[in-house]
């Protein structure tokens, strides 16, 4: 899929975070086309739980509204505000979307929503991505509330990439040119991941799995190694296009990216890319750094259990964890993806330590 330039999308600088998000999916909902599609995807769930569906027919775009305060009367206690309410009969249905795969639940969600809800659990939905890294956290608050199970909460979350691949699969796309934009700027802005692949030689010329020297002639005869390289450049280069809290960290000896985040102590330097040191000598070509120039803070680190020490041949110390070889020899997943998302991990970890 080629995405198009940024500057050429009608949504550009207008759906950039949650909030704009929801405007214009709201407004989306006033072509019949749209509004049915996504009533029939929340229909799906709804006839798994064998709960009442909603009468689609009769459901109008005036029945959408956002951002709207939950009260049960006129200056009565505040329930939170819900991104998208959806009106059928003398019903509401929440809707919380989230956009951002690292974006925290708030103190009302799923809980006050619930409490709002009369504890009615038929009437909470989670539109979410995939990678969405707190969605243990939905399970877990939503099941201690009200008790609901998590093989029912399942049914109450709808991924954003299944939204699109609906869309595309009835064409509305082709229909609207307002929809083929909307999904469009979604796919550049969180969900299109360019498929970098390596093949079967580059792989072992990565982690240098060279036999002997006849296997190693042949191989760099089938393998040019500086495009090797700029394969690696590029994963690491499109990863930082989905981090937008990064800044350029490259030298001779490594390429890479500091992750900028308000949440993380100042002292702490997360790096991603690649390091040419760590990749001769420990066959990881892509790794994610943890380093402090605060010795007390890098007694911490170093005493992670979940990331390697590294000592350079100057005597500096760090640590790391590299992708493995499987990532980039898996065919069904996508390493700027798994990148991206290992990269989310951490910085969560690390703003608990």
């Amino acid at each position: 899929m080629k995405i198009e330039q940024r500057e050429n999308n009608i949504f550009y600088n207008v759906i950039r975070n949650e909030t704009s998000l929801t405007e214009v999916f709201c407004n989306l909902m006033q072509y019949k086309v749209f509004r049915d599609l996504f009533l029939n995807i929340v229909n799906q769930k709804r006839i798994k739980l064998s709960l009442e569906v909603f009468q689609i027919s009769s459901i109008k775009y005036n029945d959408f509204s956002t951002e709207k305060d939950l009260k049960v009367k006129e200056n009565s206690s505040e329930f939170g505000r819900g991104d998208l309410i959806v009106k059928d009969k003398e019903d509401e249905y929440i809707c919380e979307l989230k956009i951002e795969k690292y974006r925290k639940l708030t103190v009302n969600q799923p809980e006050s929503y619930l409490k709002y809800l009369k504890n009615d659990n038929s009437r909470l939905y989670f539109i979410i991505p995939k990678g969405y890294m707190h969605k243990d956290d939905i399970y877990t608050r939503w099941n201690n509330e009200t008790g609901y199970s998590k093989e029912k909460i399942k049914n109450h979350i709808i991924f954003w990439e299944d939204i699109i691949k609906e869309i595309r699969k009835k064409e509305l796309d082709k229909l609207n040119i307002f929809i083929n934009e909307f999904c469009n700027i979604l796919d550049y802005r969180w969900f299109y991941y360019p498929n970098i692949k390596f093949s079967k030689y580059e792989i072992e010329l990565l982690f240098q799995e060279l036999k002997n020297k006849k296997k190693d002639f042949a191989m760099l005869q089938n393998t040019n190694l500086p495009k090797v390289i700029s394969k690696l450049f590029e994963v690491v280069e499109k990863t930082d296009d989905k981090l937008d809290t990064t800044e350029e960290a490259k030298t001779d000896k490594y390429y890479g990216y500091v992750v900028k985040n308000k949440d993380i102590s100042k002292e702490i330097e997360i790096w991603f890319g690649v390091d040419f040191e760590i990749w001769e000598k420990c066959s990881f070509p892509l790794t994610i750094q943890i380093f402090s120039e605060d010795e007390q803070q890098m007694d911490k680190i170093k005493s992670l259990d979940f990331l390697t020490k590294f000592q350079y041949e100057d005597g500096q110390i760090t640590t790391f964890i590299g992708l493995n070889k499987d990532v980039f020899e898996n065919e069904e997943s996508n390493i700027i993806e798994v990148f991206e998302d290992k990269i989310n991990e951490i910085v969560e970890k690390m703003k608990r330590t």
